[in-house]
């Protein structure tokens, strides 16, 4: 194996792991590291066809943490305003306190917005849990979609 293929691995394993934590692009890192591995070899073992279905996935994967914990949130019964909340709550969170900070800072910014507007902590917790739920399922599905990338980034680099 040449340094290229373990340089990209090694940015792949660190996409993988940090699919698994809240906020952290895990895809576009596995994404990246195939982009570096096509760049090293000259483009000819990794082409853009393959790089053009990573980069797809790595968007889906990467925006997920987003989407599927909004849609949690909105299941949960939070409104649009919880949820947006909720994101900036997660990034003021992530950039004071680190990856707890993140989660406390989301699920505390649904219940700043949610306690006033109903008065009832079931409802308010109910909410959360929406958010929590999605933002856990958001990292599975990242760490199988760049499971995933790695398996077409292998099949690309044998053919």
């Amino acid at each position: 194996m040449g340094g290229a293929m373990t340089v990209a691995l090694l940015i792949m394993v660190v996409g993988t792991i940090g699919a698994l934590v809240p906020m952290v692009p895990g895809p576009p890192l596995v994404w990246l590291g195939a982009l570096y591995y096509a760049w090293q070899t000259g483009w000819e073992v990794v082409g853009w066809p393959a790089l053009t279905l990573l980069l797809v996935l790595a968007i889906v994967g990467g925006t997920a943490d987003l989407w599927m914990s909004y849609f949690g949130a909105r299941t949960g019964g939070a409104s649009l305003r919880a949820t947006l909340a909720s994101l900036l709550g997660g990034i003021i969170g992530l950039l004071l306190f680190s990856l707890p900070g993140a989660i406390i800072g989301a699920l505390g910014a649904i219940a700043l917005v949610e306690w006033p507007r109903h008065g009832d902590w079931r409802r308010v917790i109910r909410a959360s849990g929406g958010y929590l739920v999605g933002s856990l399922l958001s990292s599975a599905v990242e760490f199988v979609i760049c499971l995933v990338m790695i398996g077409l980034f292998f099949a690309a680099v044998r053919v």
